[in-house]
Order: C-alpha cells, then sequence, then structure tokens
C-alpha cells in the first residue's frame, strides 16, 4: 500500500514514507486475514454481474475487484457503508451489489490496509513510538482513507513544519518553468539547455543500462548518490540488474524483487492437466515447477521431450516415484471423485502440497467436473515483493505511481512511455463519472472516476519534477520486453512547451538506439573491446573422423541417413552435422497450428482413410472416415486443437483435409491406381549410403508400374518451381531405395521389387500431382515434369557427401539463401529458421 504523506521520525529528524511493515510494528496491528474477493463474487453471484460472470469470469472478477478496492478507499474509517438516501437507479443498484459483497467478505481487507484500520480505532497511546506527519505533505488527491490516516496521526503526534515549496531548480532554466505545473495554461518558453535531456534506446533493458552508466558517470563526477533518483513503473528487476553491473548502489528496492504465485500457478495448471485436451505446455510447465520432486536439470529434460511429443516421462523412469507421480500428473479425470483423488495424490508428493490444494476447490459428489467454474476458483496472487529497503547513500529509486520520498538533484525517468506520466486515467469499472458525482453528493463516498483520475495523475507528475534541483534525463524505450512498438509518453508534449521553437515535440528525442554505444553521451558498458573476429574458414576440418557414422544404433552399426536429413545436408553441411550431433535448436513455445501441424495431421488422416488393398471409398463413406480419423489424428497430434478457442482453426483444417481427399479419391480413379503400401517404411543404398525413410504411399498403376507418392501440406507452384528447376531431392531418393533395396524379414517389400518406379508429389492444398519417371496417360489428372527433377541436388548431393567422406564440413556463404531461393525455387528453412549457430557461421561474401 502507498502512503501518500511523509512522516517524520522523532529521534533523527529523518524525513520517510511508511510502509504496511513499519505502520503495523509501531501500532501493534494482529496479522490481516486473507483478502479474497474472487471466491466471494462466485459465490451465489449478484443479479448485477451475473450474466457478466458467466460470459467473462476472469474479467468480471477483475473489474469488480478493482471497483471494490475503490469503494473501500473512498471510505473515511475502512467499513462497509451505508448505501444513503439515493434514489432507485443503476448507481444505486451498483453500489448497494459492492456493499453486499464487502459485508460478505467480513474483517477482511485489501492488502495494507488491515493496519490502517487498526490505526483508525486505535485509543491513543498505544503506538510503539511517536509517529509526527510532515506539514503540508498529504497528497491532496489522496483517497479518503489515506487522509484519515494523516489525521489521525497529526491528531495525537503532531506535525513538524517544513519550509514553504518553491520551484527548486536553477531560475531561468527550462526545468524550473515547468516546475510551476506542467499543465498550466502558460509556460514561458526559452532555448533548450542542460536542464532537460531526451534519449530513445531499444527497450526498458537498454534504458535500465543507460540510466546505470548515467549515475556511475554523475557519482564519478562528484556528486553524491543521493542526489541522484531514477523514476520507474512496474518490475524493477531490470534496474536492479543494471546498476549493480555498474557498481551503483541503489536505495529504495525492495527486499526482495518480486515473486510469482508458484502454488497458485501449479494449482491452476494441475487443473487444466486433468482436463482434455492438455496442452503439451501445461504438462511441460509442471516439469519446470520447483514444486515437483525431481532435479530442476531433470525438469528441463522432461519438458524438452513433451515439446517434442514424447510424453511418456522415460527421464524420470530411474527413480519409481517419480515416473508414478508423472502418471497421476498425465492422467486426466472425468468425474469429480476421480479428479479429487489424482489431485489429492498428486499433492501428498510434491512440495508445499497442502497448500496448492488448498487453493483447488473440487465440490463434493459425482458426476462430471465442471471445469469452468473450478478454473475460476483458482486464485493467482499477484507478483508480490517485499517493502522497500530505503538509506541514505543511494540512488533514490522512485515509483512512477507515488509521489517522491526525497529530493533529489539529478531525476533519470527510464520509461517515459505512453500511459505514464502523466498515467492514463482510467474509468471507474463499475460507475460513469455523472454517477460517481450523483453518489458524491448523496453519501458521501469519495469514489475516483476519469477526471479524478486524470488530476492527480498531472499532480504526480507536478510533484516528481518540482523535487529536482538541477537535470532531468527523459528516457523513452521504442519497444517493451516483447519487441511491440511503444510511442512517447504524453507528457512530451507538455514538456516541450517549456522550450522554444519546437514544431514536433519528437524532435527533441535523440535516438541513442542508432547510434554505436561509444558515441553515446556516457558510457554504455565499461568492457574492454573485443578483438577483431578472426575470418571464418569455407569449411571446418575434421580429419580421420567418419562424419556419416557419428549417429549409430545399440548395436554399433551406423544409422542410415533419411531424405529429409539430406536434403538438411544439401542446403546447410553444418545444419546437418548439428543435427548428427544432438546439437540442434531446441528452443520450444506454444502449441500452435504451424505448417508441420497441419502436414502430421493431413498425413495421418490419408494413411487411415485410403488403406491398402481396399477400393476407394464412396464420397459418403469418405466423408465419414475423414471425420473418425481427423479425430483420432487431433488426439494424437494437437489435442489443444480440441478445446473450444480453436474451433475455428479446428473445423477449417477439417474441411481443408475433406476437400483435399475428394481430390485424391478423384486422383486415384482417374490412375486407376491400387494402393499396395501405406506409411510403409523403405530401406536401400543410394549414392555409396544407407537410406531409410517412411513413404506416404505406394500406387500399383494397371500397367504394372508403382508410382511412390509424397503428399504435401502446399500449393503446387513452389513445387513444380523446384523440379523445374532440377533442385527436388526427396521423393526420388524413395525410388533409389526401391532400386537397390536392403531388405529385413517381414519388411513387407516383396511386392515393390523389380518393378518400374515412377515418383509423385501430391500437393494437398489444391490438388495437384507432379510426377517424374512415369509419363501420365493422356487425360491423366497428373503432370509429368520429366526425367531432370533432381539432376541439380543430386549432383550437389555427391560433392557434399565427398566433403563429408575428407572429414570436411563446408560452411554457407551470404549468397546461399538468395541462390537456393532465386534459383533452386525452394526456401532453404536450414537456414531461414535454423539455429543461431547456422546463421552465426556464415561467411560473408561480396555477390557480383
Amino acid at each position: 500500500m502507498f502512503y501518500p504523506f511523509l512522516v517524520v521520525d522523532p529521534r533523527s529528524g529523518l524525513q520517510y514514507r511508511l510502509t504496511d511493515t513499519g505502520l503495523a510494528e509501531l501500532s501493534l496491528s494482529p496479522k490481516a486475514p486473507e483478502w479474497a474477493p474472487g471466491r466471494a463474487i462466485l459465490e451465489n453471484p449478484d443479479p448485477v454481474w451475473r450474466d457478466s460472470l458467466a460470459n467473462a469470469p476472469v474479467e468480471t472478477i477483475s473489474a469488480i475487484s478493482t471497483a471494490l478496492e475503490g469503494l473501500v478507499l473512498a471510505t473515511g474509517n475502512l467499513r462497509a457503508p451505508a448505501a444513503g438516501a439515493m434514489e432507485v437507479s443503476r448507481a444505486q443498484r451498483h453500489l448497494n451489489a459492492l456493499i453486499e459483497l464487502w459485508r460478505k467478505l467480513g474483517d477482511t481487507l485489501p492488502e495494507g490496509l488491515a493496519p490502517v484500520r487498526h490505526v483508525l480505532e486505535l485509543p491513543h497511546g498505544r503506538f510503539l513510538d511517536p509517529l509526527p506527519v510532515v506539514q503540508g505533505s498529504l497528497d491532496p488527491h489522496a483517497p479518503a482513507a489515506m487522509k484519515a490516516l494523516y489525521a489521525r496521526l497529526q491528531q495525537e503526534f503532531g506535525a513538524v513544519d517544513v519550509p514553504a515549496k518553491r520551484r527548486p531548480a536553477r531560475e531561468g532554466s527550462r526545468l524550473h518553468a515547468l516546475q510551476g505545473g506542467v499543465a498550466e495554461a502558460s509556460i514561458e518558453a526559452g532555448p533548450k539547455d542542460d536542464s532537460l535531456a531526451f534519449y530513445g534506446l531499444r527497450d526498458l533493458a537498454a534504458c535500465a543500462d543507460f540510466a546505470a552508466a548515467r549515475a556511475r558517470a554523475l557519482i564519478e563526477s562528484g556528486v553524491s548518490a543521493r542526489e541522484i533518483a531514477v523514476l520507474a513503473s512496474g518490475d524493477p528487476r531490470q534496474i536492479a540488474r543494471a546498476f549493480a553491473e555498474q557498481g551503483v548502489p541503489i536505495s529504495g528496492l525492495p527486499a526482495s524483487l518480486p515473486e510469482r504465485d508458484i502454488i497458485g500457478e501449479t494449482a491452476l495448471q494441475l487443473a487444466l492437466a486433468k482436463r482434455t485436451p492438455t496442452p503439451a505446455m501445461v504438462l511441460a510447465s509442471l516439469a519446470l515447477s520447483p514444486l515437483m520432486p525431481w532435479s530442476a536439470q531433470t525438469g528441463r529434460d522432461l519438458a524438452e521431450s513433451l515439446i517434442s511429443g514424447d510424453f511418456r516421462g522415460e527421464v524420470l523412469s530411474p527413480t519409481p516415484a517419480h515416473k508414478d507421480l508423472w502418471t497421476d500428473i498425465r492422467a486426466s479425470a472425468g468425474s469429480l471423485a476421480q479428479l479429487r483423488f489424482l489431485i489429492d495424490r498428486i499433492c501428498e508428493r510434491i512440495a508445499q502440497g497442502h497448500d496448492v490444494r488448498a487453493r483447488l476447490s473440487i465440490p463434493p459428489g459425482e458426476g462430471s467436473p465442471d471445469w469452468e467454474a473450478i478454473l475460476r476458483g483458482i486464485q493467482i496472487a499477484s507478483p508480490s515483493s517485499a517493502d522497500p529497503e530505503r538509506n541514505l547513500e543511494g540512488v533514490s529509486l522512485w515509483s512512477a505511481q507515488e509521489t517522491p520520498w526525497r529530493p533529489c538533484r539529478h531525476l533519470i525517468v527510464t520509461d517515459f512511455t505512453d500511459g505514464l506520466y502523466p498515467t492514463r486515467p482510467r474509468a471507474n469499472p463499475m460507475f460513469l463519472d455523472s454517477e460517481i458525482i450523483t453518489i458524491r453528493a448523496t453519501t458521501g463516498l469519495q469514489l475516483r472516476g476519469r477526471a479524478e483520475g486524470l488530476a492527480q495523475s498531472l499532480s504526480l507528475f507536478d510533484q516528481q519534477l518540482q523535487t529536482v534541483t538541477g537535470t532531468v534525463t527523459f528516457l523513452i524505450p521504442w519497444r517493451d520486453l516483447s519487441g511491440a512498438r511503444q510511442q512517447p509518453s504524453a507528457g512530451l508534449s507538455l514538456v516541450a512547451r517549456a522550450i522554444s521553437g519546437v514544431e514536433d515535440a519528437q524532435d527533441l528525442i535523440l535516438d541513442l538506439s542508432r547510434l554505436p554505444p561509444g558515441d553515446w553521451p556516457v558510457a554504455h558498458h565499461r568492457l574492454s573491446p573485443l578483438p577483431e573476429p578472426d575470418d571464418l574458414p569455407k569449411a571446418l576440418s575434421f580429419p580421420g573422423l567418419d562424419l556419416l557414422a557419428l549417429r549409430r544404433k545399440d548395436d554399433g552399426t551406423t544409422k542410415p541417413q533419411s531424405p529429409s536429413r539430406l536434403e538438411t545436408l544439401l542446403v546447410s553441411p553444418l545444419a546437418w552435422l548439428l543435427d548428427e550431433v544432438g546439437a540442434g535448436d531446441m528452443s520450444w513455445s506454444a502449441e500452435e497450428l504451424d505448417v508441420m501441424a497441419k502436414g502430421n495431421i493431413s498425413h495421418d488422416v490419408f494413411e487411415h482413410v485410403f488403406l491398402k488393398d481396399q477400393p476407394v471409398p464412396e464420397p459418403a463413406a469418405l466423408t465419414a472416415a475423414v471425420a473418425e480419423a481427423y479425430d483420432r489424428a487431433l488426439t494424437r497430434h494437437a489435442g489443444f486443437l480440441r478445446s473450444a478457442s480453436w474451433e475455428m482453426e479446428r473445423s477449417g483444417l477439417e474441411r481443408e483435409i475433406l476437400q483435399a481427399a475428394l481430390r485424391w479419391r478423384e486422383h486415384l480413379l482417374a490412375l486407376g491406381a491400387k494402393i499396395i503400401g501405406n506409411e510403409i517404411w523403405l530401406a536401400g543404398e543410394a549414392h555409396g549410403i544407407n537410406l531409410h525413410g517412411k513413404a506416404d504411399a505406394i500406387l500399383e498403376l494397371p500397367d504394372g508400374a508403382l508410382l511412390v507418392v509424397d503428399h504435401k501440406k502446399s500449393g503446387t507452384s513452389a513445387r513444380r518451381r523446384r523440379m523445374e528447376a532440377g533442385w527436388d531431392l526427396q521423393a526420388g531418393l524413395y525410388r533409389d531405395m526401391l532400386a537397390r533395396p536392403i531388405r529385413r524379414d517381414g519388411d513387407g517389400m516383396d511386392p515393390l521389387i523389380g518393378r518400374k518406379v515412377g515418383i509423385a508429389y501430391h500437393l494437398m492444398n489444391d490438388g495437384g500431382l507432379l510426377t517424374s519417371g512415369l509419363v501420365p496417360a493422356e487425360g491423366s489428372p497428373a503432370r509429368d515434369m520429366g526425367d531432370a527433377v533432381n539432376d541439380a541436388a543430386v549432383a550437389m548431393l555427391a560433392e557434399r557427401l565427398a566433403q563429408l567422406g575428407a572429414g570436411r564440413v563446408v560452411l554457407n556463404t551470404s549468397a546461399d539463401e538468395g541462390f537456393f531461393k532465386k534459383e533452386a525455387g525452394f526456401t532453404p528453412y536450414a537456414l531461414t529458421d535454423g539455429s543461431t549457430l547456422v546463421t552465426a557461421f556464415i561467411r560473408q561474401i561480396e555477390e557480383a
């Protein structure tokens, strides 16, 4: 809780701002009960918000809780008020509903207000130490509860006079002009001077780095650290990091930085894990939870296997108790009894399980769980931090939402962005501004509306500037930490009025993000210059090492290469090598319906509706089969698509696959083809190496020839350009495997040996069918691309294999991406979307 006034230590005379802990200790306030309005809102919802709660529970609970906290602060005694003699109206109904909700909560109060009510009701003479207030320090826009606390302390302990406020900056400076009030109708303008500076930087992290470097430079020039202040909004971790790196002490950081509510998050994730479909991200988050009994590294290994599609948890097998716990975590719950049983078992075996279980409100009885009600009932607290620790000698950390707690000579504003300085006013979530005026007139409750919010934020910005005697440095981060673009603060226009000759306020900003750190006004980092990097070699050399035998089976024999691996080798030998040694990109993110997911689902459906040695299904039967196969494919490949939020994408993909299946049916009939192989593993030798891979489909044509088909969830034009350029590789390798097969018992390849073989790509998005090695009959839907579709690709593959045989891994050049796109007709994903290591080792060359 922010206390908008200063108090004085009677021994030292030090003026300081109260904290929740300090007020509670001095008044011997009892421990406050938990403030949890969410549960009370959900229990027997009031008619005022019942419909909203049903449609948008999270948002509604947040809005009601905010309005209720505003009502609490608007009372002078922190007790539920009476509605008074208001006429029957919307405002009266909403106010009565909030008051009734407050009464349901009993003696609980929002965080930090319990000690305030204790003091308001405490008889005189019960404080451990006197606590006089500073005369005139009370914010005129403070809420009624804070004004009452100030009056209570002043009544018992008196007030200490301070000199009358004046503009502390040098007279004639632009800062001095602003200190008369940034929103004043008239501000004396003058030439820009060094009292104000405006710098644009990349993001909040860069702003924190600059602020720390600026503070360091000021200290080295003879300015005391206590004469410097840093103004920031939100999480102070970037400030703490940057100042620690510069060795500059800070006064005002919380004793502990904000911490997540791990217990609440784990409770929510466990509930989500019991509801099907369970997103892989939920299970990965549970694997990484610090409450789990396994080590952090084991959790990371488990999470990586989950994101890659392996849910078995084999990494936990060495510890049977951990494997059993994982089995319970993965298990879904179809009934309330099953849900209670699984949650109880899990919470018995994780750290702080009792607290996690207490967050999960599971109703008694049988039947199916009401998942929405259960999930709504889980409360997750906002990141909390301890009271700030303030000392005399460090740089002062001010909060953007608070008045300064001590003056300074130099101020650095680290996030001068839109919505701050002044803070953007928000409407009351329950009342119109006109209703607030009516409530104030009839009940005396000082609720805050948009007008009051704007007045307070402008007053706060004024007070922040009026506490500075020397200079203010405004830092504008162009992007937030997620990369989203940001605009400068609206306060920039207010500040610019003090500077003459400014047509556009943004012209005041010097964009440091476009300058090298060496040209900045202060040193960005105190690091020794990096040595000039050596020129990259043309190739990495591994003499005497068989690079094609890096991956081995359990019996020690070399694992074969697959067509997809050789395609990677074609594009980037380094990307191929990293995959061979298990050093590929391991980053992961939330599940999404990307090209790979669509392809996996589509292939799965085709495998199960176009069956080996079965007649081509009729359209009605095919439509029904696709629906059933699609449902099963979602379970195997993308369970997250079953949730309501993915309904549009789920339905759209099913329509696409059905249309592709109907077109493929027509192709099969037109070709007179019979499916004799479906998702069949092939093995063979080609180009001097062993290969294996799974062919999507193998068709037998009326003349006895075979057609190896590769289904692609893409369009025809890109594949056609690639085949015309001679850079297609993948399907031709399946033909090579059939020409020189490596047999094993029961491999099912007997019907495929010794036959004439052609290859084909079926492009699912538009129904294209491109063939090679087989001239289609007249009127066939297939388009023959000739026999040279892979000449260029095979020639480069032979070159790559020869280089590997000599122990050389050729590095890519800056011209390769353009070559593959323009000349070869395809996007080289190993270069564009691959590992950052591959990008780091691209040799820069001058293109002709």
